[in-house]
């Protein structure tokens, strides 16, 4: 029975919440002083919400859900969906920073939220990679955008249509 009203929730909640276009995007720095890569990834709220009621099997609102918990769902679906590995082929650990609602389009019908996070690459960006499969186990059109500075270099990426891993930084040639 609570499987079934996770079902009819999670249908409820993208057909009120649904959108055309299924997409994120990411912003990361590699902060050389800390060896960490910060990013900050953008979502609409439904996607989140769709993505961690799966997850957790039970109703996952934003507004509702007490914030600790929300979070620690959001950690849970990162360490799944968007994951670092340096040339070792060693998994960076992330620190979680938070969140807040996205400004420009916190009065729309369909806000979006901006996750806070860090990953340790004490190794520094050249032959690590990254994973962003974001939303895309749920939508068959998801793309997720990102963009890398590392060093003065600026590297722009897109993930999607089975493309999810990809390198952060090439090597200099």
């Amino acid at each position: 029975m609570r499987l079934l009203l996770v079902i009819l929730s999670l249908l409820v909640a993208t057909c009120l919440h649904a959108h055309s276009i299924h997409s994120s995007t990411a912003e990361a720095e590699y902060n050389a002083k800390t060896k960490k890569l910060e990013v900050s990834l953008t979502v609409f709220v439904s996607d989140l919400e769709v993505a961690l009621v799966r997850q957790s099997e039970r109703e996952m609102r934003i507004d509702k859900t007490p914030a600790a918990e929300f979070d620690a769902q959001i950690q849970v679906y990162l360490a799944k969906t968007f994951v670092v590995t340096d040339a070792a082929g060693k998994v960076a650990k992330m620190e979680w920073v938070g969140r807040e609602m996205d400004e420009a389009s916190a009065k729309s019908g369909d806000p979006a939220v901006v996750l806070f996070f860090e990953m340790e690459v004490p190794e520094g960006m050249v032959g690590t990679t990254v994973r962003n499969a974001v939303f895309l186990d749920l939508f068959k059109d998801q793309v997720n955008l990102m963009q890398v500075k590392s060093g003065g270099r600026k590297t722009e990426m897109r993930f999607g249509g089975g493309e999810m891993v990809k390198a952060l930084i090439e090597p200099k040639t």
